[in-house]
């Protein structure tokens, strides 16, 4: 893949990890500029995705105010008395669907290890989909940076915390957190959202495991994230 090629779907495919957080967080009026943005990269890195970007764009865009999904969010996310879809790694991996497991540890000791920490206003756990979804962003960000500076060797080795990230984390989760989001819906929003997600990081994983990345990339990206912060 030509360095012009490569920079702008890495470009694409970190624009999109951004985007699929954000999507995970309380709905609001700014959601569909978001959901408009992420069809856009979607459609630059993974097809089978866009599908179900432009079921959730149709619907959002029918919705005549927020409240529905409001309520479908705080069903599934939030509780108060049963969380239905546990947007928490650990509820999955740990056994027991217990928050605040070993594995939470683990994904706290990877973000420092890539110099970040969760982000003082964020009053989730560190493994929250948002904040692992959102590190795979960074993590391309990192690997983007790398390449830019001709530092092929950083810009490897980030790739390879993504893939063992996805490996450990969002991808052994996610199938469960997705059956759960779509048994438990009362609307398509969601699980549109969901079936997107899995798709996207079953492709992500195929294009780190495939892709050679090769030259110098020139990028003036700046990294936005909200759920993370440099430490």
């Amino acid at each position: 893949m030509e360095t012009k090629n490569l920079l702008n779907f890495e470009s694409s495919r970190m624009e999109a990890f951004r985007l699929l957080s954000d999507c995970y967080f309380l709905p609001d009026p700014g959601l569909s500029e978001k959901l408009e943005n992420l069809e856009f990269n979607m459609a630059n890195v993974c097809e089978p995705a866009v599908v179900c970007i432009q079921r959730l764009r149709k619907e959002f865009e029918a919705s005549a105010h927020l409240e529905p999904l409001k309520v479908d969010f705080s069903k599934l996310f939030v509780g108060p008395y049963k969380l239905f879809a546990a947007p928490y790694g650990s509820v999955y991996l740990d056994g027991e669907r217990k928050i605040m497991g070993d594995s939470t540890l683990d994904v706290k000791n990877r973000y420092r290890e890539a110099g970040l920490d969760t982000a003082k206003n964020f009053k989730d756990t560190p493994d929250h989909i948002t904040a692992e979804l959102e590190f795979m962003y960074y993590l391309i960000f990192k690997e983007i940076e790398a390449f830019s500076n001709s530092d092929t060797e950083t810009a490897i080795g980030f790739i390879q915390k993504q893939k063992s990230f996805l490996e450990d984390h969002l991808m052994a989760w996610m199938p469960e957190f997705a059956n759960s989001i779509i048994e438990y819906a009362e609307n398509t929003f969601y699980p549109n959202l969901a079936k997107a997600t899995e798709t996207f990081l079953k492709e992500n994983y195929q294009v780190i495991c495939s892709v050679l990345y090769s030259g110098p990339l020139n990028s003036e990206k700046h990294v936005k994230i909200n759920s993370l912060r440099l430490q």
